[in-house]
């Protein structure tokens, strides 16, 4: 598994979203780096990173994660990177010391028990794409998480940008994110999390409802949640400098 290290300070973990790399996080990077000791890792099949079949099974996936990275670091994950970080903090409790999940739901995809996710049906339909045009679906991705941004094309542009710099993912491991989207429910895990826990998550989100923040303190009152204001899936890439803000803040509290 690919992870590039940079920076001074504390240890910092950063973990990308579905069919993106570690890429996606440079402008937030830029400024994190000058406090942190940022550790972005590519997810298997994304990226640097090559693909084996199976290395989405979540064991398997959190003992790698677990060996290549330093313990008692801070660990941010966006979307499903939160979802992993998320599985972490609860295999792994000695390796993290705050778990930050950004625009990211312990589960995706609703449930009768669980409304505040994506629909079914959207999801069904959205993964259906994929095997049909994998390049058609990914620039529709883009899309989904550029909607309801201040800047829009801003974000459409970056998330291209970092798409075309690097191979596309594997399909398979494209194919395996999704499954995991699908059906992974990691809500004992934010129930029993042990470390200093945040949500960010962002007001025009069409991928994450803010009908989150009511379920999830239900699990876990302990935890603090942060909105932004007039943004979408990516509020890293629309204002990096508000996201380094609000994750500071939280980190230094």
């Amino acid at each position: 598994m690919h992870i590039n290290s940079i920076g001074q300070g504390p240890d910092l973990v950063l973990v990308h979203g579905w069919s993106m790399h570690s890429g996606v996080w440079q402008p937030l990077v830029d400024l994190l780096v000058k406090h942190f000791r940022c550790h972005l890792v590519d997810l298997p099949g994304h990226g640097q990173s090559d693909w084996h079949e199976g290395d989405f099974e979540l064991s398997t996936l959190l003992a790698k994660l677990a060996e290549a990275l330093p313990e008692k670091a801070i660990w941010l994950g966006w979307s499903l990177g939160g979802q992993v970080s998320l599985a972490m903090a609860k295999h792994y409790p000695d390796n993290l010391k705050k778990l930050i999940m950004l625009a990211s739901n312990p589960r995706f995809v609703q449930t009768d028990d669980w409304p505040c996710a994506m629909a079914p049906e959207v999801f069904d339909t959205f993964s259906a794409s994929l095997a049909d045009d994998q390049q058609q679906t990914l620039q529709r991705f883009i899309m989904l998480q550029a909607k309801g941004a201040n800047q829009p094309r801003q974000v459409i542009k970056q998330l291209s940008e970092q798409l075309a710099q690097q191979h596309e993912p594997e399909p398979d491991a494209l194919q395996a994110g999704l499954k995991c989207l699908a059906e992974w429910d990691l809500r004992d895990a934010l129930a029993t999390v042990n470390c200093p826990t945040q949500i960010i998550m962002a007001e025009n989100d069409h991928l994450i409802p803010l009908s989150l923040a009511e379920y999830a303190l239900t699990l876990q009152p302990k935890l603090r949640i942060d909105v932004m204001p007039g943004l979408g899936h990516a509020p890293f890439i629309s204002q990096p400098q508000q996201c380094q803000l609000v994750i500071e803040q939280f980190i230094h509290e």
